[in-house]
């Protein structure tokens, strides 16, 4: 109902105002509650605290965590009250506006005496002998009707902004408006979003589809306006309007019996177009999705239990045609935006779970009978959603069957959620299965069309997400950001290492090649250990520091199958080399040269490995190209600890880097020899560039660089001897 001319006319605003002035108060003492201010203690100064204080135990664990807590929800609690604030104010300000223009209209109307009654009617006043005409009657009329629309626009607004944040009985808020008329458009453009959202999609037609993309994108980062469409579709109404707008064969904007017909140039057209719409909409919402889960609402917490509560349920369009499931629908979004690390471990422990307990024997029925297929995850069976439907729009070649894919994509862009992630053993052990025990599910597109998916040589989509994702669960770096600084090393992080290499190198020559580039970057980013467990003459099993050599050599013989991985690893490693001779200070200085050796020759012997093997060869992916073209050096960059990048002499490190390509591109046309003899004649140059650089930080040390560079020599053909002579090896061909 709108707001009538008396309402308008006769509207107090002194109580308004008065609450204007008390939430002003409430947030000014709020404000030094949080933020301090007054001299006396904050939540702010709490939280700074408890983040420099070096708890240990239930501390670190229990009472840091509370206080950081609570200095949120104080930031909550202050947001919500400027929020209100503001509304409450824009509301006073705007109703002000509107009383006065209205008194105004009544007052011009007067001297054209024209009457305006206590009702609103607007009429001649009377015994006039020359009475107003209609035209001027009706011009005042439709100026108090549009003005009382405007202000009935603005109580709705506020009612709707104040309902926004009272949903919640228990909790406050991250999010708030900005202004009065900011409130104005996001409500009205989400409230048009959920109505069209709450219709048929198969129904909607490519006009309507561009008017929800404009909107996403109108109100891309807005974090009410997702919340808003996250809440007040619940994740049930967001999972069946994806299931819905997905069902691309099943669309019928105008009704016409049968549908779209593919035959019609026209409708092949539109549909095309279509297709480019859900792209579109499916990066935006995404987006949009993964910036809704980032809120404290309550509306939200139940939005995400929800989610991950219907990730089993299998959606089915109105004539009872299977689609995707709610885990298939949302990891496709999932591919777009970053989600919040609870939800997505949570979200990722059912979808394992889930996996786990449907992954089982399948009976495939073909025209001349049936056989059963063994050992089948959920997504591969034939009940499933109808093969020949896509459920991913977007540039990647597979057609979104697997839900893995996209919420790997997630973790990836979340690095704190897949350190966990990949570290959990309780409810089940995710990194076994994802890296070992899950079966195989090709959902690739090689001829960029839709339909049953047979062998072929595409990246495989599972392994290239899951890759991206590992990398960051094992760095704290999402692989996807140029800028992401590499933060110092957990224990979950070298967990995730050490079972990795445990699990990958079980592979052997089954290797996911995807996944080459992404080990060499945890490799480098591992530097550390990778060296000192390269350089080592033995096995320490108590070192704790060593990782197992015979898993490190299997998988830097992968890793170096392919030209670019290998390239990174070599980079990485190079800074790793250059950084243990400046910082490292052992009882006898040259053994920080000789290590350097070691690696070089546990390096080269990887190298042969990766390239000797006539099975691997006969592979693609094992074949270099016939020139080196090292293009990495930017890429190793963003995944060095910073603590071994501080210091570092960069024109030290270019000299490596540059004589150890300068080796590469001298022998990169020749056969591939094994090493042997008793002389190491290959990387001289390189060997050449670690011995002038430990001379520099060793200046009085006995030796030239001559024969420093015979000492690394040496030192590498040892450590070559010592790669050879661990179990697994190929042999020489």
């Amino acid at each position: 109902m709108g707001l009538t001319y008396q309402e308008l006319h006769d509207l107090r605003l002194g109580t308004l105002n008065k609450a204007v002035t008390d939430w002003k108060q409430m947030v000014d003492k709020l404000e030094k509650l949080a933020n301090g201010g007054d001299g006396d203690i904050s939540a702010a100064d709490l939280e700074k605290k408890a983040n420099g204080a070096d708890w240990k135990g239930d501390n670190a664990t229990v009472t840091k965590a509370f206080t950081t807590k609570t200095a949120d929800q104080f930031q909550d609690i202050l947001t919500e009250a400027r929020s209100v604030h503001t509304v409450l104010s824009g509301a006073h300000s705007k109703l002000t506006t509107y009383k006065t223009k209205l008194g105004e209209i009544v007052e011009r109307a007067a001297k054209q005496d024209i009457h305006v009654t206590t009702q609103g009617t607007v009429k001649a006043r009377d015994c006039l002998v020359k009475p107003p005409t209609q035209d001027k009657i009706d011009a005042v009329a439709d100026e108090i009707k549009t003005l009382l629309g405007e202000a009935a626009e603005t109580d709705r607004t506020v009612a709707a902004a104040l309902r926004f944040h009272a949903k919640s009985k228990y909790d406050f808020g991250s999010t708030g408006f900005k202004s009065l008329d900011a409130a104005k458009k996001v409500i009205k453009d989400s409230n048009t979003f959920i109505k069209l959202a709450e219709k048929d999609p198969t129904k909607l037609s490519n006009k309507q589809f561009t008017q929800l993309n404009d909107l996403l994108k109108a109100h891309q980062g807005d974090p009410v306006f997702a919340e808003r469409l996250a809440g007040e579709l619940g994740a049930k109404g967001m999972l069946k309007f994806w299931s819905g707008a997905t069902d691309v064969n099943s669309w019928d904007p105008d009704g016409k019996p049968g549908g779209w017909d593919p035959a019609g140039v026209e409708d092949r057209d539109a549909k095309e177009a279509r297709m480019k719409l859900l792209s579109t909409m499916e990066q935006r919402l995404g987006t949009t999705l993964g910036l809704a889960s980032r809120q404290d609402g309550e509306s939200i917490h139940q939005w995400k239990d929800q989610m991950v509560a219907l990730g089993g349920h299998q959606f089915t369009d109105g004539d009872g045609k299977k689609r995707g499931f709610g885990f298939q629908l949302m990891s496709n979004l999932m591919r777009n935006g970053t989600y919040e690390k609870d939800f997505l471990t949570n979200y990722g422990n059912h979808l394992v779970d889930y996996e786990k307990k449907h992954t089982g024997d399948v009976e495939t029925s073909t025209g001349v009978g049936s056989h059963t297929r063994h050992n089948v995850l959920p997504w591969d069976g034939n009940d499933t959603v109808d093969q020949n439907d896509p459920l991913h729009f977007g540039d990647e070649k597979d057609a979104g069957r697997d839900p893995m894919t996209g919420f790997m994509k997630a973790l990836s862009r979340t690095p704190d959620a897949s350190t966990e992630f990949f570290s959990t053993h309780e409810p089940q052990d995710n990194l076994t299965w994802a890296l070992k025990d899950r079966p195989v599910l090709d959902d690739s597109i090689p001829d960029g069309g839709y339909g049953v998916v047979h062998e072929q040589k595409t990246p495989r989509p599972y392994w290239e997400s899951t890759g991206a994702a590992l990398t960051a669960g094992a760095t704290g770096i999402d692989p996807g950001d140029p800028s992401a600084k590499a933060p110092p090393h957990t224990p979950e992080h070298r967990e995730i290492l050490d079972r990795s290499l445990e699990h990958l190198s079980a592979k052997k020559d089954d290797f996911p090649p995807e996944m080459r580039d992404d080990m060499a970057k945890i490799l480098a980013n591992h530097g550390d250990v990778f060296h000192h467990t390269a350089a080592a003459q033995a096995d320490h099993p108590d070192d704790p520091r060593e990782l197992d050599r015979r898993e490190l050599l299997e998988v830097t013989k992968q890793v170096s199958r392919r030209q670019d991985a290998y390239g990174l690893l070599n980079d990485g490693i190079n800074r790793e080399l250059e950084h243990d001779i400046r910082s490292d200070k052992p009882e006898d200085p040259r053994e920080t040269l000789q290590r350097a050796g070691h690696t070089v020759g546990f390096l080269e012997e990887a190298r042969y490995q990766a390239l000797a093997d006539k099975v691997a060869a006969d592979k693609e992916d094992a074949v270099w190209q016939q020139t080196w073209s090292y293009h990495g050096a930017g890429v190793v960059s963003s995944f060095i600890p910073e603590a071994h990048l501080a210091g570092a002499a960069d024109r030290g490190l270019y000299v490596i880097s540059q004589d150890w390509r300068m080796d590469e591109e001298k022998r990169i046309g020749e056969e591939n020899r094994q090493q042997n003899g008793d002389t190491f004649n290959v990387r001289e140059h390189q060997l050449e560039s670690l011995a002038k650089i430990w001379k520099q930080q060793n200046p009085h040390e006995d030796g030239s660089v001559y024969t420093l560079t015979g000492e690394a020599s040496n030192a590498a053909l040892r450590g070559n001897a010592a790669a050879q002579g661990l179990p697994g090896r190929q042999p020489a061909h």
